[in-house]
């Protein structure tokens, strides 16, 4: 028995599958082929896959090798920038500018002054750049030509700077050269190249240095002999009378109402010489060709006044030259020289010095006394004629006064080296003055004596006159205006102890005076006159009318005179 499905049914379910497959068998074999066609792309693929991520491996590790280098090239250019600024200052230093070998090598400073003054500072530039790279090969081949250069320099320089100074040592051309101008326009101009001697070659610029030094020297030496002999010659002939107030002039008697007698006058008119600067021609100097006139005379003072302006002029302008052309170079020792600049004027060289260091004051204050030293014993001895023997009180006191001022003005300019000079002829004149106050106390006290009858004049019979009394009276009162002009608060109590020493002498003897006189009307009539005479000077002299002591001394006298008045009706 066949089981089911197995008959025809069954068979010819095969048969429409063979059917079918045999149909389809070309899609079969296509679709076969194509599967293995894609194996085999696949399998190429990824042969292809494989072999690409080799070469991309090693793509990869050839770019971090490049990486690498270009990191380290990196590294070497940014070390090289950075030695570049070295290498260009190398460059610079090693580098002779043809101009300047040209200029040193074949030109001298008298045929170029302009240009060696560009060359040198530059010259100087490069020796201490060559001094610093002694181990670069470059620098050793051209320390040869720097030399040979420096050489050269060192030959004219000397030469071409004494040269500026010969006018000055010159017996016939000396004192009718301009030594500002000289200075100023010439000396200073070309300090540059005594700078490099000073630093290159301390010898020679010692040379040149002592040559301006025996220079100098000899054209103040002689300039100040000479004018010190005018000044004395009109001093011979200039003399000075007695001035004590206990001792009777030839002025004329003051009578009552009666203002300034000429001698008075005279005095007060000296006073304008107790200042450097006046106006007109009192402010002039003495010349020294003035002496020449036979006729020409001068106060002491006046004379004191000329020769010490003359002095200090001289002393801040050739000490102000000297720290200008020999001090800065123990201020700048070791600055790089530069190039040359324009010159300083004479007033920013006097700020500019007394604010700078000591040190370098030394050397200009020692070249200084060396110039000035023998001008100095001509001044001095003409200082020691002068007070010698003293002039009266005033002119000494307006010296004093004089003095004082210069000493402050050589202060401010920086004038040290003077100092000393200026301050020692103040010592020697303040002894004098209180000498000569002295001098007046003493006459006026012997006086007095003699008004009461006592001393020697008592009993030869000789008597003091009224008008005696009445020109004592007005020159104390004269005296005292002065003093109060020419006195300064720091001095004020030693002047004026004096005054009232001589006060109380003068007072002493106008009433002594007075008292001979034995009608009482007339004797205070007499006494309110002589105050009046007395108040009316002080009122009218040049002493100032607000000053206290000029104050005090009216209020005293006022008060004696209205006394005086009172007493003259009583």
């Amino acid at each position: 028995m066949d089981s089911p499905g197995a008959g025809p049914s069954g068979t010819q379910h095969e048969d429409d599958d063979r059917e079918y497959f045999l149909r389809h068998r070309r899609d079969y074999v296509e679709l076969d082929q194509a599967v293995q066609s894609s194996t085999e792309l696949l399998s190429s693929l990824a042969a292809y896959l494989s072999n690409f991520q080799t070469d991309l491996s090693a793509v990869s590790g050839q770019i971090s090798e490049l990486q690498q280098k270009s990191a380290d090239i990196e590294g070497q250019l940014e070390g090289r920038k950075i030695i570049i600024p070295s290498l260009n200052c190398l460059l610079i230093d090693v580098i002779l500018p043809p101009w300047l070998v040209l200029t040193l090598r074949d030109t001298t400073p008298s045929q170029n002054p302009e240009q060696w003054l560009l060359a040198i500072p530059r010259l100087e530039e490069k020796i201490n750049a060559i001094a610093t790279r002694t181990r670069v090969k470059a620098t050793q081949e051209i320390e040869g030509v720097l030399n040979g250069l420096k050489t050269k320099a060192l030959k004219q320089l000397p030469t071409f700077l004494l040269t500026l100074i010969k006018p000055l040592r010159s017996s016939s051309k000396g004192l009718s050269t301009n030594l500002a101008v000289l200075q100023t326009s010439l000396l200073l101009k070309y300090q540059t190249f005594y700078a490099f001697l000073h630093r290159q070659s301390p010898r020679l610029a010692k040379q040149v240095e002592r040559g301006y030094v025996n220079a100098a020297r000899a054209y103040y030496e002689t300039g100040m002999r000479r004018y010190c002999r005018a000044l004395g010659q009109i001093k011979a002939r200039s003399l000075e009378g007695i001035d004590v107030l206990g001792v009777v002039t030839s002025d004329p008697v003051i009578t009552e109402g009666e203002t300034s007698s000429s001698g008075v006058k005279e005095t007060y008119e000296r006073l304008v010489y107790a200042h450097s600067n006046i106006e007109g021609e009192d402010g002039s100097i003495v010349l020294a060709y003035m002496a020449d006139d036979k006729d020409f005379l001068m106060s002491t003072e006046a004379l004191f006044r000329s020769l010490s302006l003359v002095l200090v002029d001289n002393a801040s302008a050739e000490f102000t030259f000297l720290v200008r052309f020999f001090g800065r170079l123990h201020i700048r020792e070791k600055t790089a020289p530069l190039s040359p600049s324009r010159p300083e004027s004479p007033s920013e060289s006097g700020r500019s010095t007394w604010g700078r260091d000591d040190e370098g004051l030394k050397e200009p204050e020692r070249i200084w006394h060396e110039v000035f030293d023998p001008a100095l014993e001509y001044c001095h001895s003409l200082f020691q004629s002068m007070i010698t023997p003293p002039p009266p009180a005033v002119p000494l006191l307006i010296m004093i006064r004089l003095n004082d001022e210069l000493l402050t003005t050589c202060e401010t300019r920086g004038t040290l080296p003077i100092l000393p000079f200026l301050q020692g002829q103040k010592l020697a004149m303040w002894p004098l003055y209180r000498q000569q106050m002295d001098s007046h106390i003493t006459s006026v006290h012997r006086l007095a004596d003699e008004a009461a009858g006592k001393g020697l004049a008592a009993f030869m019979g000789r008597s003091v006159k009224d008008g005696t009394v009445r020109q004592i009276a007005l020159h104390y009162a004269a005296l005292f205006s002065c003093v109060v002009t020419l006195s300064e608060t720091a001095e004020e109590v030693m002047l004026f102890s004096s005054m009232t020493r001589i006060r109380t002498e003068v007072t002493r003897l106008i009433e002594t005076q007075a008292s001979k006189i034995k009608a009482s009307s007339d004797r205070h009539s007499f006494l309110s006159s002589i105050y009046e005479i007395i108040m009316r000077e002080l009122v009218s002299g040049p002493g100032q009318a607000t000053h206290p002591k000029l104050q005090a001394e009216l209020s005293f006298f006022r008060t004696r005179e209205e006394e005086a008045r009172r007493k003259i009706t009583e």
